[in-house]
């Protein structure tokens, strides 16, 4: 039941934040472009590796497998996924980061500046987990959705397509909901290949999102 509400007032929010876009005449100059989306997953691999690692933990997990499935579980937190990844992405990349490039794109050093004070924005909107009392996930998240913010946003400057972001964000979001779901005695994976795993994301990381900016500032100016 509680993913229904939350999915419930996520998708309101996006309805809101559409209109509220519409009327302040920032809507039209958003870039939907669906087509983007399958470039948007090849340049989105980082994110996708991120995912597998998480996935992988299934070969080492320890589960009954006599325990049915909750179908309605796994239906709920597909439609909360999907309402989180189309409010959060319409607003820090479709509205902040599109007008931030508007005022700021005419440079590179504003270019940069608009990708990450949006990815930082992004990133401090997760604050609100805080307020269920657990701060130090809270803080984890925030570092952790700044980091992937500033990946998304220059892949969304490299598609020209939010719909790329709302699909890598929804996949991202589908790997931590809804495992809980699906392998209900779920152990997470050997620390050791855990750490390592993700020290070679953050590497690939790394290197994916200076050379898209590198590559983006040379073709914007």
């Amino acid at each position: 039941m509680d993913y229904v509400l939350s999915s419930i007032n996520n998708l309101f929010a996006f309805v809101i934040l559409i209109i509220i876009a519409k009327k302040l005449g920032l809507f039209e100059d958003i870039p939907w472009n669906v087509r983007g989306i399958s470039k948007g997953l090849l340049l989105g691999i980082p994110v996708l590796l991120f995912c597998l690692v998480q996935l992988s933990g299934i070969l080492e997990a320890t589960y009954d497998c006599s325990i049915v499935v909750n179908v309605f579980g796994v239906v709920a937190a597909l439609i909360y996924c999907a309402a989180i990844a189309l409010w959060e992405e319409f607003l820090c990349r479709g509205v902040i980061l599109t007008n931030m490039l508007k005022k700021w794109g005419n440079s590179k050093g504003g270019i940069v500046k608009a990708v990450i004070l949006s990815a930082f924005i992004f990133g401090c909107a997760h604050i609100i987990t805080g307020f269920g009392g657990d701060w130090t996930n809270t803080a984890i998240q925030i570092v952790y959705a700044s980091f992937m913010g500033l990946l998304f946003g220059v892949i969304y400057i490299k598609t020209e397509s939010l719909a790329s972001t709302i699909v890598l964000h929804f996949i991202l979001n589908l790997t931590a909901y809804t495992m809980p779901y699906v392998m209900p005695n779920f152990q997470a994976m050997n620390p050791v290949t855990f750490i390592l795993s993700i020290f070679g994301f953050v590497c690939l990381w790394v290197i994916e999102t200076y050379v898209l900016i590198d590559d983006i500032t040379k073709k914007l100016l």
